[in-house]
């Protein structure tokens, strides 16, 4: 999967960024570990950054520091996937392959994958990819679609009421929105397997009406909600809420 050329230019306007450091994607994926204090953790914990980010940005914006203050039993690790693996296609193997695959390895009992934007959406497509293998997900202020694709999913009545395309097995730049969106109405109805779904955004977000959609469709325990827009803040009190109200925070302690 590529992200096509729509899909890149809205994702620039919500990031602001245009760094030519991110487009690029060096193999192997780097990331960064953040080992649980007192050892032998249950769950592994993964963190995907937005556009114009890289893995250091959960460090920086108190993310680990969250986990930290609560005690959980979860090793960290931030990936840094940043642009130029989305743009390459080659986002969901660098990830299995460099960073997930290796640290799977130890045991963990767990595997919880966290992102805000970009990172929302590539929650989202690993576990689309690899559903045995994830328990959860929490996409921050997913990116879900062009507005074209959004603006018809609300003129069918929602989520629920789209009639979407039917499953292909490859995505490519052409087709993987409507896939994405195929998907999550999909397991939004139990008609496939997926990992626990967890949704969080703003209420003043850029892309909180693309939000909305799926938030309508999940279990209202599952949807997480603060003031603010698309930035750091906001995503911070969402991540807090989320360690002291999912399953996430139940299961890894």
């Amino acid at each position: 999967m590529r992200f096509g050329p729509a899909a890149l230019a809205l994702l620039f306007a919500v990031s602001g960024s245009a760094c030519s450091l991110f487009w690029r994607a060096p193999v192997p994926m780097r990331a960064v570990d953040y080992p649980a204090p007192q050892g032998g953790a249950r769950c592994l914990l993964v963190f995907l950054p937005g556009m114009g980010d890289d893995a250091e940005a959960f460090q920086q914006n108190g993310f680990v520091d969250e986990v930290r203050r609560r005690g959980l039993s979860a090793d960290i690790v931030a990936a840094n996937a940043t642009i130029g693996y989305y743009s390459r296609g080659v986002f969901a193997d660098r990830l299995a392959i460099d960073v997930i695959a290796p640290r799977r390895a130890r045991g963990y009992q767990q595997l919880w994958l966290v992102g805000p934007s970009m990172g929302g959406f590539g929650t989202l497509f690993y576990s689309r990819q690899h559903t045995s293998e994830v328990t959860g997900v929490f996409a921050i202020a997913p990116y879900l679609g062009d507005r074209d694709l959004i603006d018809e999913v609300y003129r069918a009545g929602g989520l629920a009421r789209w009639q979407g395309p039917p499953r292909v097995e490859k995505m490519t730049p052409d087709n993987y929105q409507r896939e994405m969106m195929r998907w999550l109405q999909a397991v939004t109805r139990g008609q496939e397997p997926a990992p626990t779904l967890n949704l969080g955004f703003g209420d003043q977000d850029k892309l909180r009406r693309s939000d909305e959609l799926l938030a309508a469709q999940l279990p209202p325990e599952h949807v997480f909600r603060t003031e603010g827009n698309h930035n750091w803040v906001p995503w911070r009190r969402l991540f807090g809420q989320f360690l002291d109200r999912s399953a996430f925070g139940a299961s890894c302690r």
